[in-house]
């Protein structure tokens, strides 16, 4: 090799050159380096941060069942302050020592054969002595040629599901035992139609058990009534998926042949989501209760009878007695004695008490019997037309009668209002005495009901009378020798509670002196 000395001018340019280029390769080479570096150091970082902010913890170990690492999570549940106080420990030396045993066997099964074991749970003790629920997941640990080098593992926290899950089995099992002893047969449709559970009072009330009607679905249509069949459907076919209920009353065949009435309640079910979920359904046996109100309507049909006869036959004796009476008296009075005279004075008034009390009882039977018209009508109007029935009355004792400015209408039976209106002012006519010489209409409204009171300042009511006198042929105490049949507060009590309201009565004065009345009147007929 030449010296340096000998070499020319361009030769030592040439090597200079040549060297400054592999200075130059040799720093960009350090700077791809350090760059491959960095990134490597970032991805690290990268993966670190991604570990430590999961909500899963993660681990890995070696074949001796030692950790390798860890994320955050994991090394705070483990009791210590960060990841690389994991290295090199084993489960023995962590909080849950108590289960170390088990996790290792995990640990050698997944190294052993090579398989992972997904989604188990087992328990874990924690630093502070108590006791957490995991679901764990385990997968052999390979190097670049395959072979398991150890385990990695992640597990999430399942404690509260546990909990949740445990109490929602407590509940269920409260609520079963609640179901399962209902009197009622209730059960519940899904949304397709199957039956998801019916309580066992269904062999009560039907003959057949729960598992039956659960396995054939077409078994509860199947046992309902013939004649019952077009409205059952009818009812299914309408069923909505709203949250109100809907009711139904047929019949069912029983397993033994017997027919038994079904009072039916069923409502759309939905989930915390507002997601529809089926039907809920109830029913009850009111066989019993149908075969009392067959009962009662025959009864009635038989009693509405009778009164009608009774009625017919004493009216028109009565009418005959009344007249043959009356021509004694006219014909054969100035021979008869002042006794005898009587006599037919005494006749006359009974048979004219018989027949307005044969027209009360009518009066009776058709308010109980007729069907309301309710129509919006004004108070003030009905008030009106009965001042004019009464004036003669009124003018003739000098009776004042005080009615307020009422521009009120109200909905109810026009025919029952005047009725009921009507016996109030007959009542403080009758009943008021001497010292009456004042009838005053109020009204007064509530947020359900129109009140109406009629009040005089008569010779008023004993205390005993207050609730008695509403019964059928019941009267006041101070009623002694005036003509009345005892029907005319039943008939207005009878008037009260179809329009959904009720009748009462007030003394007004501590010495019983004046009455008032009041009728309440519901506001949603």
């Amino acid at each position: 090799m030449k010296q340096d000395s000998d070499k020319s001018r361009e030769q030592l340019i040439g090597e200079l050159n040549d060297l400054r280029g592999r200075i130059s390769r040799l720093e960009k080479h350090e700077e791809e380096r350090e760059g491959v570096e960095q990134a490597l150091q970032e991805s690290q970082q990268m993966l670190q941060s991604v570990l430590d902010t999961i909500p899963v913890r993660v681990f890995w170990k070696d074949l001796d069942c030692r950790y390798l690492g860890c994320n955050r999570p994991f090394a705070l549940d483990a009791g210590l302050r960060s990841p690389e106080e994991i290295v090199g420990k084993n489960d023995f030396e962590l909080g849950w020592a108590e289960q170390a045993e088990i996790y290792r066997a995990d640990d050698r099964l997944v190294m052993d054969t090579g398989k992972p074991k997904i989604g188990y749970e087992e328990p874990q003790t924690t630093p502070d002595g108590g006791r957490i629920w995991l679901r764990t997941n385990k997968v052999p640990l390979r190097d670049a040629r395959g072979r398991v080098k150890g385990v990695l593992g992640t597990y999430e926290d399942i404690t509260e599901s546990k909990r949740m899950e445990e109490r929602l089995r407590s509940s269920e099992t409260k609520y079963r035992i609640f179901a399962d002893n209902t009197h009622d047969w209730e059960y519940w449709l899904s949304s397709e139609g199957r039956i998801l559970y019916t309580s066992p009072s269904c062999l009560r009330i039907t003959g057949y058990t729960s598992g039956e009607l659960e396995a054939d679905p077409t078994l509860m249509s199947r046992m309902v009534h013939p004649e019952d069949v077009a409205r059952y459907q009818a009812h299914q076919a309408e069923s909505k998926t709203t949250g109100a209920s809907d009711e139904l009353e047929f019949r069912i065949i029983h397993r033994d042949g017997g027919i038994r009435w079904i009072g039916h309640v069923c409502q759309a079910v939905f989930d915390a989501e507002d997601r529809f979920l089926g039907r809920r359904g109830s029913n009850r046996d009111i066989t019993d209760r149908k075969r009392t109100e067959k009962a009662l309507a025959e009864s009635s049909e038989k009693l509405k009878f009778f009164a009608y006869s009774v009625a017919h036959d004493l009216k028109s004796p009565a009418i005959g007695i009344y007249g043959l009476a009356r021509r004694l008296s006219k014909a054969y009075k100035s021979i008869l004695d002042e006794k005898g005279r009587k006599y037919c004075d005494q006749i006359l008034k009974a048979s004219e008490h018989i027949a307005a009390l044969v027209d009360k009882v009518n009066v009776y039977i058709a308010t109980k019997e007729a069907r309301l018209s309710m129509e919006p009508m004004s108070i003030g109007e009905v008030l009106r037309m009965l001042r004019e029935e009464f004036a003669a009355r009124l003018d003739i004792r000098c009776i004042e009668w005080l009615e307020p400015e009422m521009p009120v209408e109200i909905k109810a039976d026009r025919l029952s209002m005047i009725r009921a209106f009507r016996n109030f002012v007959d009542n403080s006519l009758k009943y008021g005495g001497d010292r009456l010489s004042r009838i005053c209409i109020g009204y007064q409204a509530s947020d359900d009901f129109h009140i109406i009171s009629f009040s005089d300042n008569g010779r008023g009511l004993e205390g005993k009378d207050s609730e008695r006198i509403f019964k059928a042929f019941q009267r006041e105490g101070t009623s002694s020798g005036i003509e009345g049949a005892g029907l005319g507060l039943t008939i207005v009590k009878e008037i009260a509670e179809q329009h959904g309201g009720r009748v009462w009565v007030e003394r007004r004065g501590p010495e019983g002196e004046g009455t008032t009345f009041y009728l309440s009147i519901s506001k949603n007929l």
